[in-house]
């Protein structure tokens, strides 16, 4: 399957993502229109949620199915009533607990940003609920990391990822090229995942620790300031992370819709201050899935829109195919750097692509080397990845 325009992709849809589209999209007479005639129509809405769920838009389906229901007959299954209100309440706790630690975080002199999830929701679209989560993203600086680490184990949060201890060798080669370690609590069940960059790849979105914190937005939550990146770091931070994720979830180009919807940053802009870092592509290829996914009509430049036609397709590809196959393991998943590699120029960049065939904590937990040893990891990786995904399955089969 290839999609290359908004009327090919209409024409791929099956009723199910059709309504998705329509309901989750931004609102108007038009679309509500098609909406009733398309619930009018049979479809299936075991179908219907399991889509909701792989896209992580249910609560924005919930939200306009509900309304639509106020003026047209519709019987709402009780398992998506069901899935939406254990959504909301989970969200509410992951908003509830990312304030508190973060204002604990800031009595310690550990300044902070709260990333994505509920915080991010609050913040375009007025309602912590609307974008489901797993887990509290918080960004610090690089050399508040440890501080973190500490206070979290205080408040008896574990660390989940890595799940064992790090050696000195270990721990300086994840801290350079990573971007993030997690931690649970047995008692509630948070996740939360500290980040000392935005991105593993630092060629991706090279700025500043300082810059993105100067830029930061204090807003109010509960009563309570929390810091969020600002609307222009956040528009280049969404579209790159969507763009390396390929799209796969709808939720991302929602959010994506959202911000330009509501006019929160300017798209000349946006391109221009993405020039600085080499990321005008993801930017395009953004605005243009955004039209193409619902409909709307952002200005793009035709001869920078055939400079990333490709990513494009191969985006849209990813988006209404099965979950299991845009993130397959097998050797499909060499498809994934060969993609990124197009997101932006950059010798350095590009190489980094590939963290496929860098050592990381399954290799290290798998096969137990001395310090003095490390550098063995390398030859052994693709040794390794080969038993990982092929052999250890058909071993256990």
């Amino acid at each position: 399957m290839v999609i290359k325009n908004r009327k090919q992709l209409l024409s791929y849809l099956n009723p199910e993502q059709r309504l998705l589209l329509l309901l989750c999209g931004m609102q108007n007479d038009e679309s509500i229109s098609e909406a009733k005639t398309w619930l009018a129509k049979p479809f299936n809405w075991t179908r219907l949620i399991a889509l909701c769920e792989r896209h992580r838009v249910l609560p924005l389906f919930y939200k306009s199915i509900k309304e639509l229901s106020l003026s047209v007959p519709i019987e709402i299954p009780t398992e998506l009533k069901e899935k939406y209100f254990s959504q909301t309440n989970h969200v509410l706790r992951l908003a509830s607990e990312g304030v508190r630690i973060s204002g604990l975080l800031n009595q310690l002199g550990v300044s902070n940003i709260l990333l994505k999830g509920p915080f991010l929701s609050e913040q375009i679209y007025g309602d912590v609920a609307l974008r489901p989560s797993r887990d509290i993203d918080i960004l610090v600086r690089p050399d508040s990391v440890d501080r973190a680490t500490e206070f979290l184990a205080s408040e008896g949060y574990r660390m989940v990822y890595p799940d064992f201890t790090l050696s000195r060798k270990q721990k300086s080669y994840y801290r350079k090229r990573k971007n993030q370690i997690a931690f649970r609590s047995p008692k509630n069940g948070i996740l939360i995942e500290v980040h000392w960059r935005l991105f593993s790849q630092t060629s991706l979105f090279p700025i500043e620790i300082e810059t993105a914190f100067a830029g930061s937005q204090v807003r109010i939550l509960a009563g309570k300031p929390i810091r969020v990146l600002s609307p222009n770091h956040n528009f280049e931070f969404l579209c790159l992370h969507g763009a390396i994720h390929q799209w796969f979830r709808l939720l991302w180009l929602r959010d994506i819709a959202q911000i330009l919807g509501e006019g929160m940053v300017n798209i000349d802009e946006a391109l221009s201050r993405a020039a600085k870092y080499g990321n005008e592509k993801p930017i395009l290829q953004a605005i243009s899935l955004v039209n193409q996914f619902f409909g709307t009509e952002y200005p793009v430049n035709q001869e920078l829109a055939r400079g990333v036609k490709s990513i494009v397709i191969h985006a849209a590809t990813a988006i209404v195919s099965e979950e299991r196959l845009t993130l397959s393991h097998r050797l499909t998943r060499f498809r994934l750097p060969i993609y990124k590699m197009k997101l932006k120029q950059g010798f350095f960049y590009k190489l980094t692509c590939w963290s496929i065939l860098q050592p990381n904590f399954n290799d290290w937990k798998m096969v137990r080397l001395p310090d003095s040893l490390f550098f063995l990891y390398f030859p052994l990786r693709p040794f390794i990845w080969f038993y990982t995904f092929y052999l250890k399955k058909r071993i256990s089969k």
